[in-house]
């Protein structure tokens, strides 16, 4: 399974390690995958997923992110196969999603090329899970909500976390990916 932090975010902080930990005790081979996040696009960083992606070769291939790197998934998910997709708390930075983060989209020129419309119906995954914590903002919990709503798989699932924000790392957020690693296995 390859987890894709978060922006700025390293694998090699305690969440992440914390995951690759749970997804372990599960079976899963946990990749943690370093984005190079300084003076890149989410596209180009999505392309440089795709590379490692591509380099490991297995039967079966999850792909988990959180919050950016949700985005990346989420992008990735539209031009190769997964057996899994794990989004969790997907960033609301789409072009639909101008008008509320207007600043945002002038840091990153591939924001306005997203559509999660029409990337929401091309996801080639064969389960996908969608989470987010109920304590978020406002805008993610709409972009979450919506995208989900547009997927048109029936293997899909959605999971508010109860009492929790945009934070990966608690144990709330671990423990519903940890129940989310069974579901797929």
């Amino acid at each position: 399974m390859f987890i894709i932090p978060g922006f700025n975010h390293l694998p090699t902080s305690k969440a992440y390690r914390q995951i690759a930990k749970i997804l372990k005790s599960e079976d899963y081979f946990p990749v943690l995958v370093k984005i190079p996040w300084k003076n890149t696009s989410i596209l180009e960083n999505t392309k440089y997923f795709l590379k490692e992606y591509k380099k490991i070769k297995a039967k079966k291939k999850y792909i988990l992110g959180f919050s950016f790197g949700a985005m990346i998934a989420f992008i990735a998910s539209t031009k190769v196969r997964s057996s899994g997709l794990i989004l969790c708390s997907l960033s609301p930075f789409f072009k639909e999603d101008l008008p509320i983060s207007e600043t945002m989209m002038k840091k990153n020129k591939d924001f306005h090329k997203l559509r999660c419309v029409s990337l929401a119906k091309k996801i080639k995954s064969k389960q996908i899970l969608m989470m987010y914590g109920a304590q978020e903002a406002k805008s993610l919990i709409r972009r979450v909500t919506d995208a989900f709503n547009r997927i048109s798989s029936a293997n899909k699932f959605l999971i508010s976390i109860y009492k929790t924000e945009h934070n990966i790392g608690t144990k709330r957020y671990l423990n519903k990916i940890h129940q989310a690693a069974r579901a797929l296995n």
